[in-house]
């Protein structure tokens, strides 16, 4: 979402600015971008938790988690390509003389993906509050995001009736 209004904020100064842009056309790639995202992953978004939750287990005895180190390092890499790709990409509609067309199929692409984002979260957050446990997606070591469709899941229980509102720990909660 941020990216998406970076872009935008992008094209809105260059507009400000007096450069040639081209308005609608921008606006249509930006709505023809968003759409297939929104079509496609919104309505299965909510059954993919679903089906990800039926089948959640407790972590094994033996488990390899992932370090604070592993997940900042997995988090820039990803930040880093999807950067790298947002600048190339201006760069070529400068340089091709697109007119603002290439910043509209971006924000739409990445604005779309990153509410899909943020509703699959507010979802996993929902479930773990319904079901008094803590979720944690497995991520694949050399992945830089969960998978899109429905993924093993482990779930390690709050305490009890008494809870103070802390949780239990978990394998997931060793320091190593």
């Amino acid at each position: 979402m941020a990216t998406a209004l970076v872009i935008a904020l992008f094209w809105t100064t260059t507009w400000l600015l007096g450069e040639p842009v081209r308005e609608g056309a921008t606006a249509l790639a930006a709505l023809v971008a968003a759409l297939p995202p929104l079509l496609l992953a919104a309505p299965s978004g909510a059954r993919r938790i679903r089906e990800s939750l039926d089948r959640a287990v407790p972590p094994p005895r033996a488990t390899v988690h992932e370090t604070l180190a592993s997940t900042r390092d997995r988090r820039m890499r990803l930040a880093g390509i999807v950067l790298t790709g947002v600048i190339a990409m201006l760069i070529f509609d400068r340089f091709t003389g697109g007119g603002g067309l290439m910043a509209g199929l971006l924000a739409g692409a990445l604005g779309s993906l990153g509410a899909i984002d943020w509703i699959a979260s507010r979802a996993w957050d929902a479930a773990e509050r319904e079901r008094e446990t803590r979720v944690f997606v497995v991520i694949r070591p050399d992945a830089l995001s969960p998978r899109i469709g429905a993924t093993e899941v482990y779930e390690t229980p709050r305490p009890g009736p008494e809870r103070s509102g802390v949780l239990e720990p978990s394998p997931f909660d060793l320091d190593v």
